[in-house]
């Protein structure tokens, strides 16, 4: 049997956080500063890292519009049960990360599955997708680049996906906890890239891109230009109160190790994991 649940970089050993990362954990540890708690929604300096660290000309950032939970999972789950509760639904893909309908049926309500095509690159089957969709339809949620399926969905398939979005009036949940992991001759397109219209929920963290999932960092990034999620952002922040924060000392390395990590890390893993793939 080859497992395809949880996707955890470090099972065999093989794969590696940067070299920088245990300098960066005892210089913060040193500091003493973060023993204790932080704001719930994350470390302002942490929350301004990874603005900058994500933010595009097409899809701009500031600190205020990232919120930090315990791992991309966690995120996920404050993203989703901000937008549904009893009685709504969320379209999720099919195949999927299996957390994406625990965390409906957690907060009772209903993941409806809309199937990904596995003889076109695993790409969304758009009209299932709308056959799915009805007045209590709340959020669509996609996974790009995808666990299990490997896809990275096309610049025009995200576009096809927004303008299904915006013509019911939902949001988008965008699991891109594997952004920018592709092979070369491939470009990763953040969804929220694409729209000007469509509110997005970005959902990211440090687990697979640099290999330490178990720091338990992640975020959602709020990408709202015409303010239509202000409930949902009040909502997500409340949220954050029932674990009262993410890990405080991970969050302190964030701003080195997201902005300051050597671009050969990147090239290095990268060719570690087509290595590995062959």
């Amino acid at each position: 049997m080859i497992p395809l649940s949880i996707g955890d970089p470090t099972v065999f050993g093989n794969l590696l956080p940067p070299a920088q990362l245990e300098s960066i954990i005892n210089r913060q540890a040193q500091t003493n500063k973060y023993n204790g708690y932080a704001h719930s929604c994350g470390l302002p300096e942490a929350r301004a890292a990874i603005a900058e660290k994500f933010t595009r000309p097409e899809a701009p950032l500031s600190s205020d519009d990232v919120i930090i939970a315990s791992g991309a999972s966690g995120a996920l789950a404050i993203a989703l049960s901000a937008v549904a509760g009893p009685g709504e639904n969320v379209l999720v893909p099919q195949p999927a990360f299996s957390l994406y309908l625990t965390i409906c049926g957690h907060y009772g309500f209903e993941g409806r599955q809309y199937p990904l095509l596995p003889d076109q690159r695993w790409e969304a089957d758009l009209l299932a997708m709308e056959k799915l969709i009805d007045s209590k339809t709340r959020a669509i949620l996609i996974n790009n680049p995808s666990n299990p399926s490997g896809s990275n969905y096309s610049k025009q398939h995200l576009i096809d996906i927004l303008s299904l979005a915006e013509k019911h009036h939902l949001p988008i949940i965008a699991d891109e906890i594997y952004a920018d992991m592709v092979f070369a001759g491939e470009t990763f397109h953040p969804i929220a890239s694409l729209t000007t219209e469509v509110p997005v929920l970005a959902v990211g963290g440090i687990g697979k891109q640099y290999v330490i999932p178990g720091f338990r960092v992640g975020w959602i990034m709020f990408h709202d230009r015409k303010s239509r999620l202000q409930r949902v952002r009040a909502g997500c922040e409340s949220l954050t109160h029932l674990i009262v924060g993410a890990n405080t000392l991970a969050q302190a390395c964030l701003p080195e190790l997201l902005l300051k990590t050597d671009k050969s890390y990147y090239s290095e893993l990268g060719a570690l994991m087509v290595l590995l793939i062959k």
